[in-house]
């Protein structure tokens, strides 16, 4: 007689095989998950500032550097609503290979001074759990999409665990853990994992985004200004489309300086 193969519980495995680290008794993810997405500083302010830019493209052809320079503007006109950024350029050095697409150039670096990673668009979609606590606070988090979380753990016969935080967060991290993630790659709405280290105050100090067509990942370091925490500087990686050169993708180091909390426009 034939034995049927023998299908272990996903759950069994999961903590058996990628166990949850002993953690001290610090801020629990859950925490951690909320510091990041509430603002602790809500209040109206204005802040001027200074920035460079340098954008390495990584071409078919080579390395090709890009360089910026400009002021930036960053406000909030009311308590609790949403911060803006208004950078402005001053100075941008192009190479003449890609003087035909200053354009598309200057709006890719003016959107990321401009823009930031927003978590509220996709920590509610991931089951989070918190990786290591390290030094000086701070903790590495990492994360997998929900729905991939879900067809796991039915695919296992775990759907009376469905609705349990830790069951969830073990099948999370047993997913993210090295030998995992390639066998959860995939499309859809948002990254499909992700990997931040953030402190206790809830800034994200690095964010590693993941996409079926690779991954986005993010520095930062900051200057406190008043009280508040500003950029100082951020490295990240990005992919932009280029009429006549599809997608490009390249790495902005942008450094910004000279901050002025509540000072006139410059």
């Amino acid at each position: 007689m034939r034995r049927r193969p023998h299908r272990p519980s996903l759950v069994v495995l999961a903590l058996l095989v990628l166990a949850a680290p002993a953690l001290a008794q610090g801020l629990s993810i859950d925490a951690l998950v909320s510091r990041i997405l509430t603002d602790p500083n809500p209040q109206p302010y204005t802040m001027a500032a200074d920035f460079t830019a340098r954008m390495v493209f990584n071409m078919t052809t080579g390395r090709i550097e890009v360089n910026a320079a400009g002021t930036l503007l960053e406000s909030r006109s009311a308590t609790g609503e949403p911060r803006r950024r208004k950078a402005t350029l001053t100075r941008l050095d192009v190479p003449l290979l890609l003087r035909p697409f200053s354009s598309s150039i200057r709006r890719t670096v003016t959107d990321l001074v401009e823009a930031e990673p927003r978590p509220g668009e996709f920590l509610p979609t991931q089951d989070m759990f918190i990786v290591e606590e390290r030094a000086g606070g701070r903790s590495l988090v990492g994360g997998v999409r929900q729905d991939i979380v879900t067809d796991t753990m039915t695919r296992y016969g775990q759907t009376a665990n469905l609705r349990d935080p830790a069951s969830r967060r073990a099948i999370a991290r047993w997913l993210w853990s090295p030998t995992q993630r390639g066998s959860i790659v995939r499309g859809g709405p948002g990254p499909y994992m992700l990997s931040a280290l953030v402190d206790e105050a809830g800034l994200l100090h690095q964010l590693s985004l993941f996409y079926e067509w690779g991954e986005l990942a993010n520095r930062f370091a900051f200057a406190s200004v008043g009280g508040r925490p500003f950029w100082r500087e951020v490295i990240t990686d990005t992919s932009s489309e280029f009429m006549g050169l599809g997608r490009v993708d390249a790495t902005i180091a942008l450094q910004i300086s000279n901050h002025c909390l509540n000072c006139p426009p410059r």
